[in-house]
């Protein structure tokens, strides 16, 4: 694997308003700003246990001072790269939203649903700009061998662009991701298959503890649980599913830490798996905090059935047509005397029906398992199931989602920061 680090420059004078007072930035060459530099340096900081092979970055000199930055400090250079610019905005660069708004009413409310197809006056469509970057994406992989580790440093149309074009999401999904200020996503690339999976997205713990917030609706936080002797980093995994196994000793450290990294928050009701390693991770943010865990069956891990308590090499021997499909295409697998991937599904909508009416402008905790926290991710993220082996969810790791107007959007996806030092 390849790994690509996907990092928004730094704050610039014009990233300091949001709404409609803030301005279409595009090509206009502005210089990052005081604080923009100093997110750079701690960004810069936060990299140093990452060996980065190369940084590459957009010519424009907001992303090149950001990039130099995180360079320097791996002794390398920043590699310029055109297809890697931000969006040309033509006659609506320098406006406030408003402004155009006010005077392209119609090709505005467009763009706001779905840009990648507005031709902006004078500038260019958001597809135009996911083909260039995309392109230059896979030029600049060309160059590198499985193992190393790339920083890509842009503005927020182009990481918006490739975190869809790699992650393979649809068109509308680009107002449902978040992509803050020197955040930090995270991308395999396996030139064998030629596929990209998401490792995680938007993670700005090194810039702020506090986790993301977008208006006022419900927000998620969505954790598996930490880990068990099944799971893969104990030895051999096995098909976990209704075994109630317990936490170990791993397992245990990571909920405490989870523990601190969640005290901060204003977490209004903690919600469980039935199933005793998800209750336990929650255990020890519920000492701290007097919080009651409530378990409920829509976050109970797939049943597996037969598979059920087989390592991966003894399913394949008993069941070998069946799991062939569950690593090719999942979402078509109905496990032997369990279930399938819509059925997990058809239970998490349940679930998010009730949270936004139960919970409105509230915070809340879900811990679930690997399967599915993946499976809510990729409906929130508006992809197929058969994406699933696309998105990573590790044990303890934490994904955060919140509804806006209706929708809910990605403010950050397997994020393991508060994990750091746990052997």
């Amino acid at each position: 694997m390849i790994r690509i680090v996907l990092i928004r420059h730094g704050r610039t004078a014009w990233n300091m308003v949001d709404g409609p007072g803030q301005r279409f930035r595009g090509t206009v060459d502005l210089p990052l700003a005081g604080e923009g530099i100093e997110q750079a340096a701690i960004t810069a900081k936060r990299l140093d246990i990452l060996p980065l092979a190369a940084v590459y970055c957009s010519p424009l000199q907001r992303a090149v001072h950001t990039a130099r930055i995180i360079a320097g400090a791996h002794g390398l250079a920043p590699q310029p790269l055109p297809g890697l610019a931000t969006m040309n905005y033509g006659d609506w660069a320098g406006l406030t939203y408003a402004e155009v708004a006010q005077r392209w009413p119609d090709l505005f409310r467009q763009w706001t649903h779905d840009p990648f197809p507005v031709q902006i006056p004078g500038g260019e469509s958001t597809t135009a700009l996911r083909n260039r970057a995309t392109e230059e994406v896979r030029r600049l992989l060309a160059r590198h061998s499985p193992g190393d580790t790339v920083a890509i440093i842009s503005h927020q149309a182009v990481t918006k662009s490739l975190v869809c074009a790699m992650a393979g999401l649809p068109n509308t999904a680009y107002w449902q991701i978040r992509q803050d200020l020197c955040n930090l996503s995270l991308f395999d690339y396996d030139p064998t298959s030629d596929r990209f999976s998401v490792v995680g997205l938007n993670d700005t713990w090194h810039l702020s503890p506090a986790l993301s917030r977008s208006g006022d609706g419900t927000r998620i936080l969505l954790v598996r649980h930490g880990q068990t002797g099944w799971n893969e980093g104990a030895g051999q995994e096995r098909f976990r599913g209704r075994t109630d196994l317990p936490l170990d000793d791993t397992g245990q450290a990571q909920a405490r830490a989870l523990a601190t990294r969640l005290l901060g928050e204003p977490i209004s009701a903690l919600y469980a798996s039935p199933l005793l390693r998800a209750r336990q991770t929650l255990r020890p943010f519920a000492d701290q905090s007097g919080a009651s865990i409530v378990p409920h069956d829509g976050l109970i891990d797939i049943n597996y059935g037969q598979f059920q308590g087989l390592t991966h090499a003894e399913a394949m021997a008993a069941f070998p047509q069946a799991y062939t499909q569950w690593r090719t295409a999942p979402r078509d697998v109905r496990f032997p005397a369990g279930e399938g991937l819509a059925d997990v599904q058809h239970r998490l909508l349940s679930l998010l029906d009730m949270l936004a009416a139960r919970h409105p402008r509230q915070t809340v905790v879900l811990a679930g398992h690997q399967i599915v926290n993946k499976v809510l991710a990729c409906t929130l993220l508006g992809l197929d199931l058969n994406q699933i082996w696309r998105v990573q969810q590790d044990t303890a790791g934490l994904d955060l989602f919140q509804r806006v107007d209706g929708q809910w959007h990605t403010l950050c996806l397997n994020d393991t920061c508060h994990l750091a030092g746990i052997p």
